[in-house]
């Protein structure tokens, strides 16, 4: 008998080993799972990460993705009051909250970037040359700051005059934009204001216009510019172009978003506006209103929560800003129910909407105009001087 009879004999099998063909059958399928599971990983990873330009190079010519897209997306809409710090007044703080509304420029767009711009209209993808022209990004974002700059003086002057307070003396005009391929394009910059021109005091737009008049196209003219930050003087010569609107006699130089600059008068509080960051001149108008608000008693906003674009000049008139789709989309996101917009641009703010009610303003008292339509208190705004601290 062998050693195997003898165990048999004893109630015991032998022991055989298992095939390798013999695997169970769910090692397969799991090890499947697990693969797919990776891939569909992978493919959601690049969808949010890869940079849609690979598929420019993939597919060339396709400048919506080619190398140096950005895309422009909904920013935030976020309150103004902590913003304005006002010393030497009672404040009445507000329910309600002006929001102010922000695009946010993206250089890093993925594959999820591009479907949306194709889907929404609320992603929108530019070149950068379209969003910051000649400048590179460190210089169209000191720019920015220095629009911003321009436009809290602006809001501040527009503010304090609608409430009746002569705050200020007109002394020289500004700008917060040049005309592209203009007379002076590349000539004068922002950041500086136009005091004199043709051996004339400009001592507010007013002045300058009546100068403008008195001069044609081609004629050669010479500007008198002080550096806003430093004071420095200096003169520059160009040659006077034809006015776009035909309807407008005269010499054209080409500046945009005029502002007029104005020594303080002496009061005895003082105003402060800290936008921190933010750069750009569209928040002009919420700044205005926030100081509005501030200042007098009542609810301006109806204590509803209100988001404003626009920029605003020294005399209360509203202009165009960009980026109104994406902002509109952030002002609903974060509950708003009125959005203020310049006038030119309500249908582009309404392609992003659903629920949000889109008001169009030319001027500082239009927008009050809006907001008492939401029951704001609008009625005999005024600021006594005398009642300050």
């Amino acid at each position: 008998m062998n050693e195997n009879e003898e165990d048999t004999a004893n109630g015991m099998l032998p022991l055989v080993p298992l095939s390798p063909e013999r695997k169970p059958w769910y090692r397969d399928r799991l090890v499947q799972l697990v693969g797919l599971a990776g891939v569909l990983a992978a493919l959601g990873a690049a969808y949010f990460m890869v940079p849609a330009q690979w598929v420019g190079r993939i597919l060339p010519g396709h400048s919506i993705i080619d190398d140096g897209a950005v895309a422009l997306k909904p920013g935030s809409a976020r309150p103004t009051d902590d913003q304005v710090v006002v010393n030497g007044l009672v404040l009445f703080e507000p329910e309600g909250e002006i929001l102010l509304t922000t695009v946010s420029i993206d250089g890093q767009v993925t594959i999820s970037d591009w479907v949306r711009s194709v889907r929404e209209d609320e992603v929108v993808l530019r070149t950068q040359e379209q969003v910051f022209g000649p400048r590179t990004a460190d210089e169209q974002r000191e720019r920015n700051l220095q629009l911003m700059a321009a436009s809290k003086d602006s809001a501040i002057i527009a503010a304090l005059d609608y409430l009746g307070v002569d705050a200020v003396v007109e002394s020289g005009v500004g700008f917060n934009g040049v005309v592209p391929g203009g007379p002076v394009d590349g000539l004068i910059e922002v950041g500086e204001l136009i005091v004199g021109l043709d051996n004339q005091l400009v001592t507010g737009l007013e002045s300058l216009l009546v100068i403008l008049e008195q001069v044609k196209p081609g004629d050669p003219g010479t500007l008198t510019l002080e550096h806003l930050e430093t004071g420095q003087l200096r003169t520059q010569n160009f040659v006077y172009g034809t006015h776009p609107d035909p309807e407008r006699s005269g010499g054209f130089i080409g500046i945009e978003d005029i502002t007029v600059r104005s020594v303080d008068a002496e009061l005895p509080f003082d105003i402060q506006i800290d936008s921190g960051s933010i750069g750009g001149p569209s928040a002009g108008l919420a700044f205005a209103l926030t100081i509005i608000d501030l200042l007098t008693e009542g609810e301006l906003t109806g204590g509803n929560r209100v988001a404003v674009t626009g920029t605003i000049t020294g005399g209360g008139t509203v202009g165009r800003v960009g980026g109104v789709a994406q902002k509109a989309a952030a002002a609903e996101a974060e509950g708003a129910v009125l959005f203020i917009v310049p006038e030119e641009t309500v249908e582009d703010a309404a392609s992003t909407t659903t629920s949000l009610t889109i008001v169009g303003v030319g001027s500082l008292e239009e927008a009050l105009e809006a907001l008492a339509s939401l029951g704001g208190d609008v009625d005999e705004l005024a600021l006594d001087v005398s009642a300050a601290n």
